[in-house]
């Protein structure tokens, strides 16, 4: 009943502030799962990746019984185990920000679609990318503060390395969400011409760049 009354909380105050923002040969939506990849949910409320609520969304038909006008996409599930997940994310930190540098059959980062202007594409990579930052900056961070407990080393650079590598993940988390806000509406027109959005685009996407290199430094210390 609690996840119920949420999901109506949710969906009734973010339907007027993303009816507006939705392209008008598409459906709106007012929240997605977290992992769904449609182009109606770029820049649209995302549930949070909770263990404490996949019960409710763990098939189809649980999820239609407390929130039937959500799509239904399979749980996003976190890497096995550490290495896996430090592995991940240098591939994440690529999908997301590398440049090749050429004009070859690579596939492109998100940050190169909004150089050429692909917003919805550079979205739903976002919308692919950040989940799977998600889960495995958890299971990074967490093993981080188990090596720590587990430490017998005093050193002040160990005992914080966790907790920097929290602070790093946490604000790179907030800038992904801002990135996928703000090309929601570059696409939906709402930032003006398209280079403003790019513009926009790209100056939040430098700084999510700029947490995730530190967040990577600092796990591979």
């Amino acid at each position: 009943r609690m996840f119920s009354k949420t999901i109506f909380t949710v969906l009734t105050t973010t339907t007027t502030a993303t009816a507006t923002t939705v392209l008008p040969s598409q459906k709106a939506n007012a929240a997605c799962l977290s992992g769904d990849t449609s182009p109606t949910c770029i820049g649209v409320y995302k549930m949070p990746i909770d263990d404490r609520t996949n019960m409710y969304i763990e098939s189809p038909e649980t999820l239609a019984r407390f929130a039937p006008d959500i799509n239904w996409v399979p749980i996003v599930t976190p890497p096995g185990t550490y290495k896996e997940a430090v592995v991940e994310l240098g591939e994440l930190q690529r999908d997301c920000f590398a440049s090749s540098g050429g004009d070859g059959e690579e596939k492109m980062s998100v940050k190169e679609l909004v150089l050429k202007g692909q917003l919805e594409q550079a979205g739903i990579e976002l919308l692919r990318i950040t989940p799977r930052i998600t889960v495995v900056g958890r299971v990074i961070i967490a093993n981080l503060y188990k090596q720590q407990s587990n430490s017998s080393s005093s050193s002040n650079n160990n005992n914080m390395k966790a907790y920097r590598a929290e602070v790093q993940y946490d604000e790179l988390l907030g800038r992904l969400g801002e990135v996928d806000v703000l090309l929601g509406q570059a696409i939906r027109g709402q930032l003006g011409v398209v280079t403003m959005g790019q513009i926009q685009v790209l100056q939040e996407l430098k700084e999510a760049q700029e947490f995730m290199e530190e967040f990577s430094k600092i796990v591979l210390l």
